[in-house]
């Protein structure tokens, strides 16, 4: 679907009677980095960085997906045309680490083998499905956020009172590691909006309502277990038969096929599938795409909304007081560790632009520099301390 037009926009706002409309990555561009925020939409700076290496493969990865699910490719051309935009980035010499070459290369083979073998094996949604759809979520009679949905498709199921019913699916596409334990929590708030955006548009009950994950990079392989119960595991898609193959071990002892089990795990480590398996053995195992999904919950959806209320109260608060006092600190953001490699190689802006990162990079390169200087200091004294004795003696 096409992006809505600032004409368009601007009609939604009246219509809405709201000055703007929220997006999530404008909220979360606040939450995560307050400096980053300052830049793009207080002194509406233009990044000075365009060759992070995720965005735009991301944004390869999802139109791909987008055209295919739209019938403007064959789902045999999706490889191809994978491998046409890697070839322009490649160009173009954009980098997964910016600062090192060998964790690069490392990089480029692990993620670009699994998006190939992702396009060469996904399971296609055949339910109806509309992609990139855009929706508004009221969250507060003057605050509206907006937002494209990557796909929604509708399931007809039966409820256990034997009434036909449809559960509304909301899929969000994604190229970057599986999130697990608390780190579903903590990154789950866009497809939650999501949801109560479609829940105020279509009036269903929140339990109609599905959010989940594909994580492109990784299959869900079901296997059954020597006691007869069923297993999931999640597997990066470039590693499938290597991690695979100690079940695999275990089904083809059990099936009496003990002087090939060499020979099977080699193929399977070669081929990175389980093709090669007896027939029997491979029945013991079902490869899918990797879906998480994300529970749902009145609570969690209502502190959403509280948060995105204060967020943007505090927001208009700060803009205020800086076109007042021209301040810049008041949008000033601690940078640490767990943000350097974020502000390294994901950022549109560099150090430069960004003053936080730039004051904790000369920090760390004091540091390293002082370190040297120290180190250069004891193994003076070292060699002093030689001198001196064989002097002595």
């Amino acid at each position: 679907m096409a992006r809505k037009t600032r004409e368009e926009l601007t009609n939604i706002c009246e219509k809405l009677g709201v000055d703007t409309l929220w997006s999530w990555s404008r909220y979360h561009c606040y939450k995560q980095d307050k400096w980053e925020y300052f830049l793009k939409y207080i002194l509406h700076k233009q990044e000075d960085r365009n060759n992070s290496i995720y965005c735009i493969s991301g944004g390869n990865v999802h139109d791909i997906i987008e055209d295919l699910y739209t019938d403007k490719i064959r789902y045999d051309d999706m490889l191809e045309v994978y491998e046409d935009s890697l070839f322009t980035m490649n160009c173009a010499e954009l980098k997964y680490n910016r600062s090192d070459s060998e964790k690069n290369d490392a990089i480029a083979d692990k993620y670009e083998n699994c998006i190939r073998h992702f396009f060469s094996h996904h399971q296609m949604i055949q339910f109806p499905h509309k992609v990139e759809h855009f929706i508004t979520i009221k969250i507060s009679d003057n605050i509206y956020m907006q937002g494209y949905v990557d796909m929604i498709y509708i399931e007809p199921y039966i409820d256990e009172k034997g009434n036909e019913r449809k559960r509304v699916h909301i899929v969000d596409w994604k190229t970057s590691t599986r999130y697990q334990g608390k780190k579903i929590d903590e990154e789950c708030g866009q497809l939650v909006i999501y949801a109560e955006g479609i829940r105020q548009l279509l009036h269903i009950p929140l339990e109609d309502i599905i959010c989940e994950w594909n994580f492109l990079k990784y299959v869900t392989v079901t296997f059954e277990q020597k006691n007869g119960k069923k297993k999931d595991r999640y597997i990066e898609r470039n590693a499938i038969g290597q991690s695979l193959i100690n079940t695999a071990k275990m089904w083809l002892k059990h099936f009496g096929y003990e002087d090939d089990i060499e020979k099977y795990i080699d193929e399977m480590i070669l081929c990175n599938n389980i093709d090669c398996l007896p027939s029997e053995v491979r029945a013991k195992f079902e490869i899918h795409d990797c879906y998480v999904h994300i529970p749902l919950s009145e609570e969690k959806i209502n502190g959403l909304k509280e948060d995105i209320i204060d967020t943007v109260k505090e927001i208009e608060s700060k803009k205020i007081e800086y076109n007042n006092t021209q301040d810049e600190n008041i949008f000033w953001q601690e940078v640490t560790d767990a943000d350097e490699f974020r502000l390294q190689n994901l950022s549109g802006y560099s150090r430069k632009l960004h003053k936080p990162f730039d004051e904790y990079l000369k920090e760390k390169e004091l540091f390293i520099d002082d370190k040297n200087i120290e180190g250069n200091e004891n193994e003076s004294s070292e060699e002093d301390d030689l001198l001196d004795f064989i002097n002595s003696l």
